[in-house]
């Protein structure tokens, strides 16, 4: 594997011993796609792999962007798993960029963000939290990784001589950073750049074997060719299962593809028939699941891994604004009432269930007598408190707040 990183000016690449610019000779790469073009945004979704996930941020996408698919070409990678669903980093890229790449080259590609590239050079020197400055020509992109995980990403259109005129992209870089700040691409060879990041922010520009003084030109090829060390592993485009490289190995794969088609042969005619019932079953099951569903919410059942969430998320708001969730405003009033006791009166009842308390003002003859009346009280209230008393000729005047039950 040969990492290149396509970069918004020079071709560089890496294949582990040697480097160079321009498009290198091989027979399978990483690419890293120049992310001044690639637009790149955080979303939430009930799915955390498999195609349908695909199909649902493409088409999300799309309809964000006003273009149509098939205009555009998706990477994500997922950045936290959550207990309804999974948060991604999504990178968009025009479908054309993808086809500017030399056929050749693209037929035996993945193809990923050249950033990512940089990310992963910096796992593999076993740095687990830091914050990544990519200063190119075009763009400049920061990366935050905490714990081996990638938190976020944001690049910023101009390169590094654009943002000597403004203080945005050291601001936001000293508000985010994360661990060690290491400085890559062009910006690292440049003085003014160098002088000014300084002033905002420590940071390291590496250097490695065999690139020397090179390095931040060649950090995201480097990278690229470690990529399976790579925390968010996104992909546009993945290698074909016949690529040259698995072909190299075509007698292995000749062999096994022969030995599981013999294997094949020797199912049963009474295995098959038990294939065909227990899928019969499978599509009746599945039907009756389906047609119960869908009557439950009130339309077709498409998507279950979705829909059904969704639904469920619809009822829990309504019955939040319904209150369905809180006892009636009788059932309080009741409350209040049963827990009269002898030597207790009270005068007046003001509150909403809205509010969430209710405040009861009226005179009890003794302290054992209002102690008893809270004590009943508490059966139908969450929290009661006396927050007054005042004893005078007709008894103790008392002030109690009663808060509505939580949940109840």
């Amino acid at each position: 594997m040969i990492g290149v990183d396509l970069g918004s000016s020079t071709v560089k690449w890496f294949n582990g011993k040697d480097f160079g610019t321009g498009f290198p000779k091989g027979n399978s790469f990483t690419l890293g796609l120049s992310s001044s073009q690639v637009l790149v945004k955080k979303a939430f979704y009930p799915l955390c792999s498999g195609g349908k996930l695909k199909k649902l941020v493409l088409n999300d996408v799309s309809t964000d962007l006003s273009v149509e698919p098939e205009e555009l070409s998706v990477a994500f990678c997922r950045v936290e798993k959550l207990e309804n669903g999974c948060s991604f980093l999504i990178f968009v890229e025009r479908r054309e960029r993808l086809n500017e790449i030399p056929h050749e080259i693209l037929k035996s590609s993945q193809i990923t963000v050249d950033i990512l590239g940089g990310i992963a050079a910096l796992i593999s020197m076993s740095e687990e939290t830091f914050t990544l400055l990519d200063a190119g020509k075009r763009k400049v992109a920061v990366a935050t990784v905490k714990g081996g995980k990638l938190e976020s990403l944001e690049i910023f259109r101009g390169g590094f001589d654009y943002h000597l005129g403004s203080d945005e992209l050291f601001s936001y870089l000293k508000a985010v950073k994360k661990g060690s700040v290491f400085l890559v691409g062009g910006g690292a060879l440049s003085k003014d750049f160098k002088s000014k990041l300084s002033r905002f922010s420590d940071f390291t520009v590496p250097e490695l074997e065999p690139f020397g003084k090179e390095t931040p030109l060649y950090f995201n090829a480097y990278g690229l060719y470690n990529f399976r060390k790579s925390p968010c592993r996104a992909f546009f485009k993945g290698i074909s299962l016949f690529s040259q490289d698995i072909l190299k190995e075509k007698r292995k794969l000749l062999f096994i593809g022969g030995a599981t088609l013999a294997s094949l042969f020797l199912i049963t005619g009474g295995l098959f028939f038990q294939y065909l019932s227990a899928k019969r079953d499978y599509l009746l099951e599945k039907s009756a699941f389906s047609r119960e569903f869908s009557r439950a919410l009130g339309g077709k059942l498409l998507a279950p891994e979705i829909q059904i969430p969704q639904k469920l998320s619809h009822y829990r708001e309504a019955a939040d604004f319904l209150k369905l969730n809180t006892p009636s405003l009788l059932y309080y009033l009741n409350g209040i009432s049963d827990s009269v006791v002898k030597g207790v009166k009270v005068l007046s009842v003001s509150g909403s269930i809205s509010s969430g308390e209710f405040t009861l003002k009226g005179r009890a003859e003794s302290m054992k007598d209002l102690k008893h009346f809270t004590e009943k009280l508490r059966r139908y209230f969450g929290k009661v408190s006396v927050s007054s008393t005042k004893r005078g000729r007709a008894g103790i005047s008392f002030t109690l707040k009663a808060e509505v039950k939580v949940g109840a």
